[in-house]
């Protein structure tokens, strides 16, 4: 039985030299393919130097960081924020009838909000700590910043909660702007909280509640 693939034979019963022409070729892939999938594998694996090698227009545009300190009041487009003493300790008093317990810390800082302009209803709030994660703070979730709406002319009183690990509190700093879900461009206050690693150890071993001032037109201590 011959080979299916075997080259036919002459008039003098010899093979001719050379390759069969009936037998299947391989397909070698073209230098110029191999080329381009090279190309491709180097941007993914450089992807950080690909993306910022575009001009800065073409980048996400980031808010406008407005630096200010515990008691220091911030001018930002839409409204003056003043940020009074931050406090902490492992149980949270929300005002709800519950009391919230966390291995970590409970941080509150109370706010005054002063609206510029129109009536305005501060949404975005999120804490970065000093260890170098941000904590956003989501209203639905366990943490809490539900200003309501603050009118020109009259101060409104509310305050962040947040829970965080010990280890995120010194050096954190809180950011504080407008819209929930865009901050691009726009105006946002950056608050270093002054906290310590001895403010984090004293509130780590803290179990007296402290609690989340309720927005108000009315200062807290009248409230």
């Amino acid at each position: 039985m011959s080979a299916t693939n075997a080259a036919p034979a002459d008039d003098t019963g010899r093979k001719p030299a050379g390759p069969d022409p009936t037998a299947p070729r391989l397909v070698r892939p073209r230098p110029r393919l191999l080329g381009a999938g090279a190309a491709v594998l180097a941007a993914l694996a450089v992807g950080h130097v690909v993306v910022t090698a575009f001009p800065v227009d073409d980048r996400v545009p980031a808010p406008f960081a407005r630096p200010a300190t515990i008691g220091q009041p911030v001018e930002l487009r839409y409204a003056r924020l003043t940020a009074g003493d931050p406090a902490g300790s492992t149980v949270l008093d929300p005002g709800l009838g519950t009391l919230l317990a966390t291995p970590g810390v409970w941080l509150t800082v109370p706010l005054t909000i002063e609206a510029l302009g129109q009536p305005r209803t501060l949404g975005f709030a999120e804490l970065q700590g000093g260890d170098g994660r941000t904590y956003t703070v989501f209203t639905s979730g366990r943490s809490s910043f539900l200003p309501g709406t603050a009118q020109p002319g009259i101060p409104r009183y509310a305050a962040v909660s947040v829970e965080v690990p010990v280890e995120a509190l010194p050096g954190a700093h809180l950011r504080v702007g407008l819209d929930l879900d865009d901050q691009r461009r726009d105006d946002v206050a950056d608050i270093d909280l002054g906290l310590t690693q001895a403010d984090a150890e004293a509130w780590a071993a803290n179990d007296t509640p402290v609690v989340a001032v309720r927005s108000s037109d009315e200062p807290p201590e009248e409230s």
